[in-house]
C-alpha cells in the first residue's frame, strides 16, 4: 500500500512539474521573466507556501499572481521545492496542492464581473469612448464630455469591473494594480462633476 502511495506521489509530481515545465515554455517566458512579474510577492508568496500559519495577501499581490500567470507561479514554487533549503524534505504534493489553492483563491478576490456583464458594459460606452477611456487609464490622454457623459451613465460598478478585467491581461503586467484601481475611480469621479 504504502509502494503504491509513493508511486502516486511520484507520478502526480512528475506530471505537475512537466505540465509547469510545459506551459511556461509556450508563453516563452524565463524563470526570471516570472520572477520580474511577481516582484516583491514572490517572496511573500513563498512564505505563505512554507508557513503553517495562515498568512494574509495584499490584493496587490494577488494581482501581480493573476497578471503573472498559472504557468509562472508553478514555475517559481517548482523551482523553490528545488532549491529552498527549507523547502528540502517538503512533500511536493502538499505544497503544489497548497500554490494551486493561493492561486485560485487570488483569481477568485481578482476576478471581475462576469463576460455577459462586460458585454453589457462594452455596449453602453462604445468603441470610440472605451478607447477614450482605455487611453486616459495608460497614457493620461483626454477624454471628451460626451464620452465623460457616457462613462457616468455607464456606471461606475461597470467601469471598474472593466478596469478590473484589463489588469488581468498579460498587457498589463508591469501595472500597479492598486494604483490602476485608483486612476480608475479618480477619472470616474472627474466625469461625475463634469455634467
Amino acid at each position: 500500500m504504502a509502494r503504491l502511495s509513493n508511486h502516486l506521489i511520484l507520478v502526480s509530481l512528475i506530471f505537475t512539474t512537466t505540465m509547469a515545465t510545459i506551459l511556461a515554455k509556450e508563453e516563452g517566458e524565463s524563470l526570471s521573466d516570472c520572477g520580474k512579474y511577481m516582484g516583491s510577492c514572490e517572496k511573500h508568496f513563498l512564505h505563505k507556501l512554507i508557513s503553517h500559519k495562515h498568512v494574509p495577501v495584499s490584493s496587490e499581490c494577488c494581482y501581480k499572481l493573476v497578471q503573472a500567470g498559472y504557468s509562472c507561479y508553478t514555475r517559481l514554487t517548482v523551482y523553490a521545492l528545488q532549491t529552498n533549503p527549507k523547502l528540502k524534505d517538503a512533500n511536493w504534493t502538499i505544497v503544489l496542492d497548497k500554490n494551486d489553492k493561493i492561486f485560485n483563491k487570488c483569481d477568485e478576490i481578482t476576478a471581475p464581473a462576469s463576460d455577459g456583464f462586460l458585454s453589457t458594459c462594452v455596449e453602453k460606452i462604445g468603441t470610440e469612448c472605451g478607447a477614450q477611456v482605455f487611453g486616459k487609464l495608460i497614457h493620461n490622454t483626454n477624454i471628451t464630455k460626451s464620452c465623460c457623459d457616457k462613462l457616468v451613465k455607464m456606471g461606475e460598478y461597470c467601469h471598474i469591473n472593466m478596469a478590473k478585467a484589463l489588469i488581468r491581461t498579460p498587457q498589463l503586467r508591469d501595472v500597479n494594480a492598486t494604483q490602476f484601481l485608483k486612476k480608475t475611480r479618480r477619472i470616474f469621479h472627474h466625469c461625475t462633476h463634469l455634467e
